[in-house]
């Protein structure tokens, strides 16, 4: 058997290079990245700021908007941004002032309250590429903000003024029984002496009998209707 000749320009050629060009036609085309969303900071509060920021992007970004829910409606579209090298923003229905667009289809939220939670889709269009336009969702969740912690000055000064004004109720309390218990009943400013426990007819004394000199042995007198009055007034 003869050998196969080399020659150029020969039919060997021609088969080599149109499996060559087959060959590349079938090879699969790249994959590309998934774009995903990164907010920073990752746990935001009320009151503070957040930033959400599509990663691998395509180079060729024509536009994205940002909507706040998780589709696409123009009820819900919070702005439309238009990357350089004439960077423009276009506010949407769901706009609220404190929104703007950045380098990269980032989005910043300034001033967070509670319903700024929920979800949040960007929809990137670009120039080229198997998958042109690109819908992207992500959930912000805003946190309340964190209440400052009582140092332990503080927390023992409200212990030691608990303490200090249940002691002094207590006292007060105590001064007003005591003096309630040893209220004298008085007459004419002078103080009436009086017998607990007694009968109604009680009796006071001693009584001196006038213009006679003072009796060592007591003397008692039992009370006439009239005094006991006097005396139950003196005693309430």
């Amino acid at each position: 058997m003869g050998q196969i000749p080399n020659r150029p320009g020969g039919p060997w050629r021609a088969i080599l290079l149109a499996a060559s060009v087959l060959g590349s036609c079938l090879q699969p085309a790249p994959a590309q990245t998934p774009v995903t969303i990164v907010l920073t900071p990752p746990s935001p509060v009320v009151g503070g700021d957040v930033s959400l920021a599509p990663q691998n992007l395509p180079q060729d970004v024509l536009v994205c908007s940002w909507y706040r829910s998780a589709t696409t409606h123009e009820s819900s579209r919070i702005l439309t941004y238009y990357p350089p090298p004439a960077p423009d923003q276009i506010p949407g229905p769901a706009y609220t002032g404190r929104e703007i667009a950045g380098p990269g289809c980032t989005l910043h939220i300034a001033g967070l309250t509670l319903s700024d939670t929920g979800n949040y889709t960007v929809l990137i269009q670009s120039r080229t590429g198997t998958n042109p336009v690109r819908s992207i969702r992500v959930v912000l969740r805003v946190s309340d903000a964190p209440r400052p912690a009582l140092s332990a000055g503080a927390v023992a000064g409200i212990l030691i003024g608990s303490l200090v004004g249940a002691a002094l109720v207590g006292v007060g309390a105590y001064f007003l029984s005591s003096r309630c218990r040893n209220k004298t009943p008085k007459k004419n400013g002078a103080p009436v002496l009086v017998y607990e426990n007694l009968p109604l007819t009680a009796w006071v004394g001693p009584v001196a009998q006038p213009g006679s000199p003072p009796d060592p042995s007591p003397i008692y007198q039992m009370l006439q209707p009239r005094q006991l009055d006097v005396y139950e007034e003196l005693k309430n």
